[in-house]
């Protein structure tokens, strides 16, 4: 164990109150940091919230910056309270990020605590500094948004937040649902489990809660105002038809009610027993390996309006080895009808900022 010369103050030792400690020598002209925190009565969401506290004094140079030999000095000096207060926000940020947190809808204690492992006390301060509108950098936010897509697009939060799950299914339960979204198991007549599974949003929908364009058709020039798609009568929100109320992509039935809903009854969502391409074709394949971004990669062509693409690419997966992109296509449409060259274009022109990934060539094969 690394350990500095400099003896621990007996403040420190003595006070229960006072977490962690961290310390630093000048040893070969490098600086050695030491980090000495107490464990004993303490829950593991306080610990890693003291941890990452420590780490945010040394990271934002309050040692370098500040004439400070210990982060104890600065506990017990008011006039130092500024860079108690840094430390905090590193720390909440580090291990909370508000931006996830937002995009989650986790904006209370009990959901927070759940979701990060943190303290109530460590809770706390983040709840304090949620609502912020912090200024990410444009290649800050990209990465953000590509490592937590899945985590965010298809609720994989649901299994750490969630207390208990659909006893058929597995859905997560949320809320005061009387019935499973999935599978539309009546809840309160059967006693819930403990064993989630995440059922992904496969179908991209607009903050209004319609979709981008028609998922039977194709049709993305449908006018303002219309419920059903205007050439094959698909249905545009995901709205049950008692309730009223527009639910989310995935969801079959009204957690209400029990009724199937609009997606489900039209086709547009498979039987929750059906298994989905992502079960159909293995993580290998000639030994091209699955790209995990993929769904990631699909948002972006809907970001930019390239419907038609999109529509094309919907139901696929893409695989690739040695800057060779395979894709593997599930609909009614002909490959042959695709542009290849076309699609590599714009695949790149998203994998390069988002993933620093470019490919030369590429396949698109029907399943």
């Amino acid at each position: 164990m690394l350990a500095t010369s400099i003896p621990l103050p007996n403040s420190f030792v003595s006070d229960d109150n006072i977490s962690a400690i961290t310390q630093y020598e000048i040893i070969k002209g490098q600086r050695i940091y030491v980090t000495i925190y107490k464990t004993l009565n303490r829950n593991i969401g306080h610990i890693r919230f003291t941890k990452a506290h420590e780490l945010g004094h040394i990271f934002l140079r309050h040692f370098e910056d500040f004439d400070i030999p210990s982060t104890f000095n600065i506990q017990n000096n008011h006039d130092y309270w500024v860079l108690e207060r840094e430390a905090e926000m590193f720390a909440a940020e580090l291990l909370a990020p508000t931006a996830i947190l937002r995009a989650c809808n986790c904006l209370d204690r009990a959901k927070i605590q759940s979701l990060c492992n943190l303290s109530e006390e460590a809770s706390e301060y983040v709840i304090s500094d949620i609502h912020r509108d912090y200024h990410l950098m444009e290649s800050d936010k990209a990465a953000l948004e590509q490592q937590f897509y899945d985590f965010i697009k298809n609720k994989e939060y649901l299994q750490f937040i969630s207390k208990y799950a659909c006893e058929v299914c597995g859905n997560p339960i949320v809320s005061d649902d009387s019935y499973c979204r999935i599978c539309g198991n009546n809840l309160k007549l059967h006693k819930a489990s403990g064993n989630p599974n995440i059922y992904k949003s496969t179908i991209a929908l607009k903050p209004t809660g319609r979709v981008y364009y028609c998922q039977k058709c194709g049709n993305f020039q449908i006018p303002v105002g219309l419920r059903e798609c205007n050439l094959c009568k698909a249905p545009l929100y995901n709205i049950c038809d008692i309730c009223n109320t527009k639910m989310s992509s995935e969801s079959r039935y009204c957690p209400h009610c029990g009724i199937k809903l609009p997606f489900y009854t039209a086709g547009l969502l498979l039987d929750w027993r059906t298994p989905s391409i992502r079960d159909k074709l293995p993580d290998k394949i000639n030994g091209f390996r699955r790209i995990k971004e993929w769904d990631f990669i699909l948002d972006k062509l809907l970001a930019q309006e390239k419907y038609t693409l999109h529509y094309c690419l919907k139901d696929s997966l893409a695989f690739e080895y040695s800057g060779k992109i395979v894709i593997y296509v599930i609909n009614n449409l002909s490959t042959e009808l695709i542009n290849k060259i076309n699609v590599l274009e714009e695949i790149n022109a998203i994998t390069l900022p988002y993933i620093d990934v470019t490919y030369d060539e590429i396949d698109i094969n029907k399943v």
